[in-house]
């Protein structure tokens, strides 16, 4: 098992996402000031498309001076109210694309700009946009019908009225903007704080799990030797046979213990060879049947998951039998799950049995390593025993080998 520091899969993406999306909205290009409202986010970056929010932004301007021509320079008819609109839909486009130009010519400085302190950022944009709308007014007024404008261009009232609106406006957008990284920042905050409480509780589950092993296999290591010793001198091919398997079984678990994940060929195989040892000290009181499709047998899941399952059904159900019984593990795809099947013939599960640690153990690394997406089910077998049926996700993506973790049974 790995020894390093342990993370999940779920918050590296969370802090990944985080990073991407603050490192878009501070460094991407094609970056428009309405993208501070959260609505606006929803289209990729673009051309054609801030091309259109610089329309949607310049007629929300047009209209809101509009509405304050009609609250206090008394424009009352239809037809001053339709001039006045035109008028200023007009100014509010020049001013609007020439905002959108300079901003795309001066991407990297704006870039800059959107880097620095909240009081920079907004001085920055309002004095900015003092001069952008000082040289627009100064363009429009060569539009025939406009050159009145050229009376207050340049004098300190047009200069002190430009920067005010402009640093008001940059006030509303730089406080938006300000939100919106401290959200991000908030989320990646958030995703590594949950991936150290999950990698946490997942080495407490792996702890258990190791603890479990150290208790089982002592128990299974000595009564297979005294079985082996038994043996030498009344059968002592059925000896060798059974230290055989059990050399490979010692061997294949050693490495299934140090692994956090293996290929669904090897843990039937590491179980073929217990029951092997089991059917030996057993004799004809056990029958094995090990089914696993060979197209199954590459996908990867967590190691040493079944054996929990098979110590129960030999346990508790088939040697207490006098008459023993069968033993089945088998392995087939369902849809969009992979069902593993534990089936016995013994004399069934009783209540303490089916709480006991091994189960327990089992359900536990099932909801950290597959989030609620896999599960275990217990039922009665007919005509005796007992039936445990694991569900386990079937997708192909590739798991973290690296922290173990898996989302899902994944082709190798």
């Amino acid at each position: 098992m790995s020894s390093g520091p342990e993370t999940i899969p779920f918050s590296k993406e969370a802090i990944a996402a985080a990073q991407k999306k603050l490192s878009r909205d501070v460094d991407g290009e094609h970056f428009h000031p309405l993208e501070a409202i959260s609505i606006f986010r929803r289209w990729p970056r673009s051309f054609a498309r801030n091309f259109v929010y610089t329309l949607i932004f310049n007629t929300l301007f047009a209209l809101a001076f509009l509405f304050m021509g009609v609250m206090f320079a008394r424009i009352e008819s239809a037809s001053q109210v339709i001039a006045a609109f035109g008028r200023n839909l007009l100014i509010s486009n020049v001013v609007g694309f020439s905002f959108w130009a300079v901003f795309a010519l001066m991407g990297p400085v704006m870039r800059a700009i959107n880097r620095q302190s909240f009081v920079v950022v907004s001085l920055s944009y309002a004095t900015i946009g003092t001069v952008i709308v000082t040289l627009s007014f100064f363009a429009i007024s060569f539009i025939p019908g406009y050159g009145n404008m050229n009376q207050w261009l340049f004098s300190p009232q047009q200069v002190t009225t430009s920067f005010i609106i402009s640093l008001c406006i940059s006030l509303v957008l730089a406080t938006i903007w300000r939100r919106r990284l401290d959200e991000l920042a908030a989320q990646m905050a958030l995703a590594e704080e949950r991936g150290r409480v999950e990698a946490a509780e997942r080495a407490a589950v792996q702890a258990n799990l190791r603890a479990l092993q150290a208790q089982i296999e002592p128990h299974f290591l000595f009564n297979t030797l005294a079985n082996v010793v038994g043996l030498i001198h009344p059968q002592p091919d059925t000896a060798k046979l059974m230290l055989e398997k059990f050399i490979a079984y010692l061997r294949a678990s050693l490495a299934a213990t140090r692994e956090q994940e293996t290929t669904l060929g090897n843990e039937f195989q590491l179980m073929a060879n217990y029951l092997a040892i089991l059917q030996i000290r057993m004799g004809d009181r056990l029958r094995v049947d090990v089914d696993l499709p060979a197209d199954l047998a590459a996908l990867h899941m967590p190691s040493m998951l079944l054996q929990p399952l098979l110590e129960n059904a030999i346990k508790h159900g088939l040697e207490p039998k006098i008459e023993g019984g069968s033993v089945t593990l088998q392995a087939r795809r369902d849809g969009e799950m992979l069902r593993i099947t534990v089936s016995d013939t013994g004399l069934g599960f009783s209540d303490a049995t089916s709480q006991g640690i091994g189960l327990r153990n089992v359900r536990e690394r099932l909801a950290k390593l597959f989030d609620g997406k896999a599960s275990i089910a217990i039922e009665e077998n007919q005509p005796s025993g007992t039936r445990v049926i694991l569900d386990l996700p079937y997708t192909t993506q590739t798991t973290n080998s690296s922290t173990g973790a898996a989302s899902g049974v994944v082709l190798a």
